[in-house]
Order: C-alpha cells, then sequence, then structure tokens
C-alpha cells in the first residue's frame, strides 16, 4: 500500500487551511475532487484521518500521526524535482536562511554577494530573529539554516560549524544622558535606572539576566519590553532608558550622534556565531552551496 503525492499533498492542504473549501481553492480542484482523495486515503489506511466539523476539518490521532511523515515526502520530493531541474538548467534553487540581526548586518551582504557571482540563479530567502524564534522555524521546517549564537542540537536540528562573527553587546544611552558624562561605571552604578530589553523569553534577555546573576546584581528594572531593535534604540534616544544591543545593530544611530554605548565593561558581552541546519539526510546541491561558502 503506497500513497500518492497527490493524495500527500491534499492531505496537507487541508491540515494547513482547515477546510475542504479553502484546501481545493489552493490546489485547484472541486470540493468533491478534494474529498474523493481524502476518503480514498482514509479507505487505504483503514482509519479516520479527520474530524468533520462545523468550524472545519480537524485531524485525529490517526492524522496527527501521519502528518509529520507526510510534511517529510513531501519536502524530499520537491526536493528532488529541484535538483533535477537544476541539472536540466532549469531549476533556480532556494536557500531559506535564519540570522540574528547582528550577522544579518555584517556577515550575510559580503556572503549573498559573492553567493550570486558563484551560482546567479540561487534564491536567497532571508528571516531575521533572535536564536530562539530561528530554532523555532528550524524545526518547523521554515528555515534551511540560521546563523546565531548557539542553538541546542536536537531530532530536528543540528550544529554544522562554528562561524569566526563575533559581536559585542553593551549598554546604550542617549548621547545627552546624564551617565554619558562618567568615564567608568560598574553594574551598581546602573542599579538605580530604568531599561527597555527584549521579554524575559528572547534569547538576548536571558544573556543580559545571566550576566547580572554572575555579577551579583541585583535584576534591572525593565519598564519597556519590546522584542524590535528599532524601537530599543528609538526609545534610548529620546528617553533616559537604557538599552542593552549588539555594536552592529546601533552603529548608524551612534555616527548621527544620537545614541552611545556606556563605559560599562562589566556588561559588554561577547557572542560566538555557530551556523545550525536542519537534520536531514538529504540536502539540496543549493544548501549546499551556500554552506561551503558560509563556512568559508
Amino acid at each position: 500500500m503506497a500513497l500518492e503525492q497527490r493524495q500527500l499533498r491534499a492531505f496537507l492542504a487541508i491540515v494547513q487551511t482547515g477546510s475542504l473549501g479553502r484546501a481545493a481553492e489552493t490546489l485547484h480542484l472541486t470540493q468533491p475532487a478534494l474529498s474523493r482523495l481524502v476518503k480514498q486515503m482514509e479507505s487505504q489506511l483503514r482509519v479516520q484521518l479527520f474530524e468533520r466539523r462545523t468550524t472545519g476539518m480537524e485531524l485525529t490521532s490517526f492524522g496527527e500521526a501521519l502528518r509529520p511523515y507526510a510534511e517529510h515526502l513531501v519536502e524530499e520530493a520537491d526536493l528532488a524535482i529541484e535538483e533535477i531541474n537544476i541539472r536540466l538548467g532549469l531549476g533556480r534553487g532556494t536557500v531559506r536562511v535564519g540570522a540574528v540581526a547582528s550577522a544579518a548586518i555584517m556577515v550575510l551582504p559580503a556572503l549573498l554577494e559573492k553567493i550570486h557571482a558563484a551560482w546567479p540563479n540561487l534564491q536567497l530567502q532571508i528571516m531575521e530573529a533572535v536564536e530562539d524564534k530561528l530554532a523555532t522555524a528550524l524545526e518547523d521546517n521554515d528555515i534551511d539554516v540560521a546563523l546565531s549564537g548557539s542553538i541546542p542540537e536536537s531530532d530536528a536540528v543540528m550544529r554544522v560549524a562554528e562561524h569566526k562573527f563575533i559581536d559585542r553587546s553593551m549598554v546604550i544611552a542617549a548621547i545627552n544622558h546624564p551617565l554619558q558624562q562618567c568615564s567608568h561605571l560598574s553594574v551598581r552604578d546602573l542599579s538605580t535606572e530604568s531599561w527597555i530589553m527584549p521579554s524575559h523569553d528572547a534569547e538576548p534577555r536571558k544573556r543580559f539576566n545571566e550576566l547580572l546573576e554572575q555579577l551579583g546584581a541585583t535584576p534591572a528594572r525593565v519598564v519597556v519590553e519590546t522584542r524590535s531593535p528599532s524601537t530599543i534604540k528609538a526609545v534610548v534616544a529620546q528617553t533616559r532608558l537604557l538599552g542593552w544591543l549588539p555594536e552592529p545593530l546601533f552603529a548608524a544611530e551612534q555616527a548621527a550622534g544620537q545614541i552611545r554605548p556606556l563605559a560599562c565593561p562589566e556588561l559588554i558581552c561577547e557572542r560566538h556565531f555557530f551556523v545550525h541546519r536542519r537534520r536531514r539526510n538529504f540536502m539540496a546541491p543549493p544548501l549546499a552551496q551556500f554552506l561551503q561558502a558560509l563556512q568559508q
């Protein structure tokens, strides 16, 4: 008993859209034709894959069991077709890249220029996010490779190599902040200040809290939370709030005379970078080409 690609794609379309009608539109099929495909699958497998509810199509436990295998089989089929098309000169090839903001700014531009010169038909899709979001994106098959600080290895994610790029996060304040007059600050000197920081579950905030804990300092008084570096910079430049960002992210604002790091060496933290990718047996040539260039 073998499931066909069209059956698997029909199954996944229903899972993704939540209804027969929307899935049929996505697949350019009539709703009765799609319904027949599902019934064929259920007949072959001798189980019910969906519960038909007024709110839409809901997976049964059997459908949930099938889902990861269907996603894997369809993905591998797409990769095989892409490889054949590339060898025929028909395919472009696509690599979905995730990177933390500082790597996106400092590493990817020169790398992309090099990749484009060597493989002009390669298409790159870039997602910018912090480590926890990139880990989820790798596990969910939203990206193929990530350049970031350390991400824990798992059944879905593996570390390929360490990258030579290193960034430094430091305390930033408005150019006219009173603390800018101090030539040396300790973490205790900042204990009464208010901060704008990422949320507790964000990787940068975790690193910052770990650094404070290592120094035996009291937790920072965070009055504004946001995952947006742009918002952090804008607020810091126009208020007395302090922020904590990697150097590349505030270089333009520093050059414009809006923001400057505070002289607090205790709160400077280096981050080493690593290349991570999805753990799978087959790696498409475009991804292999990108990884080779990235490691060089």
